[in-house]
């Protein structure tokens, strides 16, 4: 997949003159605001809260040339990528894949290219070299489709093929390669260079061929990639919702909870007049 190259300075300030004057207005309200909000505040005293938006670090830019262009993370369809995973630079993702909280994807001195429908776990770092010692060449990071790479495990600059199961706290080292529906175990550290056949299980530090997977395993891996996909869209919406939505979910839950405090009542015989009710129910 072909990543976008843009110029620094990816939003310039308009040209023209009308874009000009409402660019300036803009700048001197935004301007105004800060300062009300700071007076604000030092007049409320310790009762003031000043309220800080933390820049977005869930999808950064890289410069790759200061005097040229910058490379920008792409992302096809469907994906869900957490607020607080970080994803920089050279990155291209699939198809309705996921990347989960706190997980790091640093395409900064090579690219980083992961399939469809692959889940990237809780605290998973993914990273590239610029080149492995052994043959002095540039070392990316490719993930296949339907690829399971499990909470804090570590990827630097191997390639995993489809169908595969990275498990948590694995560490796949420089030039690792994963043949299509292949397994490392939990904990394990796969030496560089080191290849993982088709159907194999590797275990222990460093890893080693620990036996072939079973047919139920192998069905364990596509079916951990379909459940995670799906799990990743109800994510991405419960974390898309506006204000407005958040404060509809609140009060359903809390006509959910009065009513199994009424049902509780009516099964245990118990009559509460309305004044009661209204009561119990602010609480």
């Amino acid at each position: 997949m072909p990543f976008p190259m843009a110029y620094v300075g990816r939003h310039p300030k308009p040209k023209d003159l009308l874009g000009k004057v409402l660019y300036g207005i803009g700048s001197v309200l935004r301007g105004t605001g800060k300062a009300l909000d700071s007076v604000g505040s030092s007049i409320q005293g310790p009762y003031g809260v000043q309220a800080e938006l933390p820049p977005n670090t869930a999808w950064l830019p890289l410069i790759a040339n200061p005097q040229v262009s910058i490379v920008e993370p792409v992302k096809g369809p469907d994906v869900f990528v957490a607020q607080n995973a970080t994803i920089l630079g050279n990155v291209s993702i699939g198809k309705g894949s996921s990347i989960w909280y706190g997980a790091t994807l640093r395409g900064d001195v090579n690219a980083i290219t992961i399939g469809e429908r692959t889940n990237i776990q809780d605290n998973v770092v993914i990273h590239v070299a610029r080149h492995v010692p052994s043959t002095a060449a540039p070392r990316a990071t490719v993930i296949g489709s339907n690829v399971t790479v499990a909470h804090g495990a570590l990827v630097h600059a191997a390639t995993i093929g489809d169908g595969c199961l990275v498990g948590m706290g694995a560490t796949l080292l420089d030039g690792v390669t994963l043949e299509p529906g292949s397994v490392v175990a939990a904990g394990a550290v796969v030496p560089p260079g080191a290849v993982i056949k088709t159907g194999q299980i590797w275990a222990g530090a460093p890893a080693k061929l620990l036996r072939t997977v079973s047919a139920e395993e192998a069905s364990f891996l596509v079916q951990s990639a379909d459940n995670y996909a799906k799990l990743a869209q109800a994510h991405k919406t419960e974390n898309g919702k506006v204000f407005e939505e958040l404060v509809l979910d609140a009060t359903i839950a809390g006509e959910r909870a009065w009513r199994e405090k009424t049902d509780s009542d009516v099964h245990q015989g118990i009559y509460r007049d309305p004044q009661t009710q209204v009561l119990l129910s602010m609480r």
